[in-house]
């Protein structure tokens, strides 16, 4: 029994440190090149954009998402918004038609008619685009001002292919608290700055992407994929370019208000990407994306849910017996490092039950992610 017990403590000991020394020489090293200055070439020139605003059943948040791209900065002779709806069976082509109406946007509502699905929408409307530069965001996702000027500026750069934004949460705050998410997102940034100045990013921000039009008119989203921007991601780097993160170009994102929402938000996210990830399996050890950010994706996303399943599981038979490791414990609810650890337990132990969510139609809205922030706040 003194054997087996051993033999559990050093097991649970080695995990730990497999966790420890993972993500915290992949935070230091992407801190590292996080801190590198970029050059960007310099230019006057302000390309053509075409922005994407999938929508399906979008009736309570769209027609604040087009006044909220009526404030954008940038000029509207240069921007054409397209309002891709995906066989909406409420209101929202109809307010979406009557809101337009109040700007001056060059907007319409084009029905796709490529299947049902984001990607097959997607797929379908691409080969018709004629703007130097696509931009997709999320119909319950807002703007900054000036978050279409952040994200194109990183065209002027030949290599790079795609750019996405920088996520910022928002809720309804009589309702839901948000600080074990705003302290995932710090690391997010780090970690994403990080690895725009090694090559590529390898995780996309759905709500704020950006990609040059003629390579998305060489690839073809997998239907099958369900995390739509992640895929794309990947198809543009198999292509030669680079996928950067710009913590300029700022997005805000409802937050689900209730903890199910919030859950299943996550399931659904991590189900799409890790597919991806094991799709382009034949990607690593190529190139430094494939040398250095795809293994750690691997490992974070793959591995290390696994390992804090272990961990959890053993923890208690581990206090039993020595109940000085009770002290572990502490880490949770220091102040800042707690919440920081909270939350990467939970995202962590949520990626091993995310296969009970079903994937298909995780594009479609989570009702209680859709409020109005006008009334709400």
């Amino acid at each position: 029994m003194q054997i087996g017990m051993i033999n559990i403590l050093s097991t649970w000991q080695t995990l730990a440190v497999f966790e420890i020394i993972l993500f915290s020489s992949y935070t230091i090293l992407m801190y590292i090149y996080s801190r590198k200055k970029e050059e960007m070439p310099k230019s006057n020139h302000l390309p053509t954009v075409t922005l994407i605003i999938p929508m399906y059943n979008e009736e309570k948040v769209i027609k604040e998402k087009i006044e909220n791209t009526a404030k954008l900065d940038y000029p509207h002779e240069k921007l054409k918004i397209i309002l891709l709806d995906d066989h909406s069976t409420d209101r929202s082509n109809s307010i979406s038609s009557e809101a337009i109406k109040q700007t001056s946007l060059n907007a319409n509502v084009i029905k796709n008619q490529g299947g049902k699905g984001k990607a097959r929408a997607l797929n379908w409307l691409f080969p018709s685009l004629e703007s130097e530069i696509t931009i997709i965001s999320d119909a319950d996702a807002l703007l900054k001002e000036d978050s279409l000027l952040q994200l194109t500026k990183n065209f002027t750069d030949p290599d790079i292919g795609g750019a996405t934004g920088k996520i910022i949460t928002i809720s309804d705050k009589a309702r839901t608290s948000q600080s074990q998410e705003e302290s995932y997102r710090f690391f997010f940034d780090v970690w994403r700055l990080g690895e725009s100045r090694i090559q590529s990013v390898s995780v996309c921000n759905g709500p704020l992407m950006g990609f040059r039009t003629d390579l998305l008119k060489k690839i073809k989203i997998d239907p099958d994929a369900y995390a739509d921007d992640s895929d794309m991601l990947f198809k543009v780097i198999r292509l030669g370019y680079r996928v950067v993160y710009e913590p300029k170009a700022i997005v805000y994102e409802r937050v689900p208000l209730s903890v199910k929402g919030r859950i299943v938000q996550k399931m659904k996210r991590i189900n799409g990407l890790r597919r991806v990830y094991i799709k382009n399996f034949d990607m690593l050890g190529k190139g430094r994306f494939g040398k250095i950010i795809y293994p750690y994706a691997l490992l974070t996303h793959v591995v290390s849910p696994l390992v804090v399943l272990l961990l959890t599981v053993l923890y208690p038979v581990i206090v039993i017996q020595n109940p000085a490791y009770l002290g572990f414990l502490v880490f949770f609810i220091l102040p800042k490092m707690g919440e920081t650890v909270r939350s990467f337990m939970i995202t962590q132990l949520i990626m091993n039950f995310s296969f009970l969510v079903p994937t298909a139609g995780s594009w479609e809205a989570i009702e209680d992610a859709r409020y109005d922030l006008t009334h709400n706040n």
